[in-house]
């Protein structure tokens, strides 16, 4: 009789293996990452959610269900370079 509690936690232990759920990923690489930060926005569906800048460098964080894109867009006088990663 004081096995049985045992048999029945090892049971439900085994049984919760089963019921795991699956993080489905959203396609990371060259997607996300190559691409401009207007281009997440538009055809992605990323919205921004907020945005930290200085003199030279805006940092634009973009959320799209429980990911974060976060996009770097350096400013010069002749250039504007942006670059996205996934967290």
């Amino acid at each position: 009789m004081k096995k049985l509690p045992l048999y029945i936690f090892l049971g439900l232990l085994w049984c919760n293996i089963g019921f795991t759920e699956e993080k489905k990923l959203p396609k990371i690489g060259k997607e996300y990452s190559s691409t401009s930060l207007n281009d997440n926005i538009i055809n992605h569906g990323w919205k921004v959610d907020s945005l930290r800048s200085n003199s030279s460098n805006d940092i634009y964080y973009l959320k799209k269900d429980k990911w974060i894109l976060y996009c770097l867009v350096s400013l010069d006088a002749y250039w504007i370079e942006t670059t996205c990663s996934l967290v």
